[in-house]
């Protein structure tokens, strides 16, 4: 499979709310993940315990929009709307690049950039 259909199929099972799928298949056992300028997260099964805590919070997906995506020499780039509802009732709304570095076929660094 090569990396624009890779990438395509990551950001299908992101897009249907299939995050833990989504990392099990397609992220390396040694992955680093970081939003903006945060300490990084290194490792799947760190990075699975975050997006855990961070859905335990999250009453309803209302919606997650893929706008582009773009690849290159083993990058590539997807720009998504998330939008979400918090179980105190409030939505949460945010545009994200997601920049990944791929290795051997799999997710090697991700970096989050965000805007609200």
């Amino acid at each position: 499979m090569d990396l624009y259909t890779r990438v395509l199929e990551l950001d299908r099972l992101t897009s249907s709310g299939r995050f833990m799928e989504a990392l099990e298949k397609f992220y390396h056992p040694d992955v680093t993940t970081r939003e903006g300028n945060q300490v990084p997260v290194i490792s799947r099964e760190a990075h699975q315990v975050k997006l855990i805590s961070f859905f335990s919070n999250i009453e309803r997906v209302n919606r997650i929009t893929l706008h582009r995506v773009a690849v290159g020499n083993d990058v590539t780039m997807s720009e998504y709307t998330f939008d979400l509802q918090n179980k105190e009732g409030h939505r949460i709304l945010w545009n994200e690049v997601l920049r990944r570095r791929w290795k051997n076929g799999l997710v090697i660094d991700e970096r989050y950039y965000t805007a609200s």
